[in-house]
């Protein structure tokens, strides 16, 4: 009890540093504490199944048998982890022994989903089979799993029933897709957590039209996961080694030069396995590293910092009978006390961002906390309170009684030295990562897209013909607008494909095929750089990308491309980045259809966020059973690039909260030195030394430490960006005067505060320093 009422009397009368510790620790914690928390999150994707070991993703690659080439869509250009929608069912039936169950998911969202009249923007949901449940082990909690077999049927999450039917039993009850497709709730079952692939809010069934949601087949339009749940999870080999044949059964792995060799992945790999998934968590976990650290640094910076005030306080204790280990608890005590207090804070902070904190790490606060990662908070307080409190207790109890009284810290510079050092590296780290951050995110928002992206807005639903003449004359009247096209899919994300032939017949890339209205380039601000625009149906334009790839040197008006038909080429257009910029320019053909009618762009006037509210009630209003609905591009490209601008501001919250730490440490260092050597500056000042001679002293004693560390910081931010840009197939150029621009710029900052906290004694008169010596 004694240890805990000194403890408490020496954090009351030391409030001005320990204010410093505890603003330090609580920086550090929340920061830390969430980045810690994302990685575990992370970390645990696809543990939420019964037994999930055993559970399976089918993929393949595609690699040209000519060239050695190959084509995926998993980021890293190796394998499709989608595949032809009967896979599923045939490796079920063809390998019992090795196959518990499997089923097939059509995880795309194309429509909107309604309750009534009203609109669930945010409501998740995928295309599932009658294996879904039992395959991946998810609870069932009212219905028949069965009844999926019933197209449209749809089974709810116990959290969207709550939320949309309240205390209401959604059995028996109806949403709708696009307002046109009715589909009936039969089932609930239970949530699951976001670490998933497969995230949703309820399932609907796949089967439709006598087919498939998607209209799949082994024909084709391989846009499926395949899930298979195995008998144990070491039948995996025994899989691999037997899918190729099951697939062959079926349909051609071969053609054109191009192989297909399938295989399985367990489907706990699928996620961690990525390169750019690791080197993002290697990243953050240095971001969460760096500022953990740092505070830690800083709050043992403060302490060795007050050794010579609390020297003589401590020898007190100890001529009263105080031992070693009594003082070494009495500062564990305190250390617990300020890390109690800081995880207040740190907890309030995070409490009251809960929506900016959400929104940043795009995972709900009750997802990352769970019973299961609850360690990752625990141990990262209990690692900083062991750090924090046992270094400096050990110093300050080791000091022996005789030396407490002849200023035990004189010239033992080397400890702070040290924590500075880290605290410099690790500002200049972080800054350094902020920087390519933020060029690289200017870039990605920056870059021409091929289309003139202000002003346009977008809106999806398949229409009736005679529809879409009607909404196209009824909005191209309105006076916000400039003008309205319609093709058959989206102007961004991968369009529909097929291989693109060489003059050899063989594929040489997959080309992106949209059909579009006449006047679809003027609208979305395509520039057509030889020939004209479409004329009739079936007129083709191309990219350059295409005529490159195609070596059509003498140009390529009036040719024409295999797989589109009698038309011919009338037009070439400048590329397009219809995919953005994580992937390579990609060979792109328009195909003129005067029919088309399912993507609508309109060209809005300015002042464009005014107007596309105007435009969406005057649809709302003019068609009210058309689900119709329109974006921006602007707000489409920046949720592509959602993940950038997440990564973006952890970097820069984190900086922000680094740099306040390192300045507070570096301050509690200077006012230290300051009072340390006080008789010293006075001595000198006495003999002649200016104000600028004693600031020159001090930077000076900084440099000695900053510089290299400085260096160390940039090196590694260098090397940490430079990873994290191998994701994008455009990125800036990482020139070295950028490192060094920003290792200046924390010379500056660290040179000015300095100077600040110096300023007053290097012009205080040395006669008062000399009497209170």
């Amino acid at each position: 009890m004694k240890q805990l009422y000194y403890a408490i009397q020496t954090i009351l009368h030391g409030r001005g540093s320990n204010v410093t510790k505890v603003i330090s620790l609580s920086l550090g914690l929340t920061i830390g504490i969430l980045l810690f928390s994302q990685i575990a999150f992370e970390l645990s994707y696809e543990k939420c199944y019964p037994e999930p070991e055993r559970l399976v993703l089918a993929r393949y690659a595609m690699t040209n048998m000519v060239t050695g080439d190959k084509m995926g869509d998993d980021g890293n250009n190796n394998y499709d982890e989608t595949v032809m929608v009967p896979v599923a069912g045939a490796l079920a039936e063809n390998m019992p022994d090795q196959v518990e169950s499997a089923t097939a998911i059509y995880p795309n969202s194309p429509y909107r989903v309604y309750k009534e009249d009203k609109l669930l923007e945010d409501a998740k949901y995928i295309f599932v089979d009658t294996c879904f449940f039992c395959t991946l082990g998810i609870p069932v909690l009212k219905g028949n799993q069965q009844d999926l077999a019933i197209p449209k049927t749809v089974f709810v999450s116990e959290h969207f029933a709550r939320e949309t039917f309240g205390d209401e039993d959604p059995i028996g009850k109806t949403l709708t897709f696009d307002k046109q497709r009715e589909l009936t709730i039969r089932g609930i079952y239970k949530d699951m957590p976001e670490n998933s692939m497969f995230q949703h809010d309820f399932v609907s069934s796949i089967y439709y039209d006598g087919g498939y949601e998607g209209w799949g087949s082994w024909k084709g339009n391989d846009i499926y996961c395949a899930i298979l749940r195995l008998h144990h999870a070491s039948d995996v080999d025994e899989v691999n080694r037997n899918i190729q044949k099951v697939i062959e059964k079926y349909t051609p792995s071969k053609w054109d030069n191009w192989k297909c060799d399938y295989n399985v992945i367990p489907l706990l790999d699928r996620y961690t396995d990525h390169p750019d998934v690791k080197k993002r968590l290697i990243i953050l976990g240095f971001l969460g590293f760096a500022i953990f650290f740092v505070a830690i640094m800083n709050y043992i910076l403060i302490s060795v910092a007050s050794m010579s005030k609390r020297a003589k306080t401590v020898g007190v204790h100890k001529c009263s009978g105080a031992g070693t280990g009594n003082i070494f608890a009495m500062f564990l005590i305190e250390t617990g006390i300020i890390v109690l207090i800081s995880l207040f804070i740190s907890f309030f902070l995070i409490f009251n961002a809960r929506s900016l904190i959400e929104d940043l790490l795009s995972v709900q606060l009750s997802s990352l906390f769970t019973v299961e990662t609850l360690w990752v908070p625990l141990l990262t307080i209990f690692v900083l309170f062991l750090v924090a409190g046992i270094l400096p207790g050990r110093m300050f109890s080791r000091v022996p009684v005789t030396q407490v009284f002849r200023r035990y810290t004189d010239g033992k510079k080397g400890w702070k030295r040290s924590l500075l050092f880290i605290q410099f590296t690790g500002v200049a780290f972080v800054l350094g990562l902020l920087l390519v951050t933020l060029l690289q995110y200017s870039l990605l928002m920056n870059r021409d897209m091929g289309i003139k992206v202000p002003g346009l807005v977008e809106a999806e639903t398949w229409l009736p013909t005679e529809t879409v003449e009607h909404f196209k004359d009824e909005v191209r009247r309105q006076p916000m607008v400039e003008g309205v096209t319609v093709s058959n899919h989206s102007i961004l994300g991968q369009y529909w494909t097929r291989g693109l032939m060489g003059e050899g017949g063989n594929r040489i890339a997959t080309l992106n095929m949209n059909y579009c209205d006449y006047n679809y380039p003027m609208v979305a601000g395509i520039t057509i750089t030889e020939g004209t625009t479409f004329q009739k149906d079936d007129d083709v334009l191309v990219n350059e990308e295409l005529v490159r790839l195609m070596k059509w040197t003498d140009g390529a008006i009036g040719k024409k491309v295999d797989g589109l038909g009698t038309g011919t080429i009338v037009g070439v257009f400048r590329n397009v980045r219809n995919e953005g910029f994580y992937s390579a320019q990609t060979p792109i053909a328009l195909i003129g259809m005067r029919t088309a009618n399912h993507t609508f762009n309109v060209r809005l006037k300015e002042p464009y966020d005014d107007n596309l509210k105007k435009l969406n009630s005057f649809v709302e209003k003019t068609f009210p059973t058309v689900s119709l609905h329109f974006e921006s591009i602007d707000s489409m490209l920046r949720d592509g690039y959602k993940s950038v601008f997440r990564f973006r501001n952890s970097v820069w919250i984190t900086s922000c909260f680094i740099l306040l730490i390192v300045i507070m440490g570096l301050i509690g260092y200077v006012n230290d030195e300051t009072q340390r050597r006080s008789k010293e500056i006075a001595i000198r000042k006495v003999n002649g030394a200016e104000a600028s001679h004693i600031l020159h002293l001090l930077i000076l004693d900084i440099l000695y430490v900053s510089i290299p560390s400085v260096l160390i910081g940039m090196a590694v931010s260098y090397f940490a960006g430079k990873a994290w840009l191998e994701q994008f197939a455009e990125k800036i150029d990482l020139s070295p005067l950028l490192f060094i621009g920003v290792g200046l710029i924390v010379m500056i900052i660290i040179v000015f505060c300095v100077m600040l906290r110096a300023w007053r004694i290097a012009n205080e008169n040395p006669v008062k320093s000399i009497k209170s010596e």
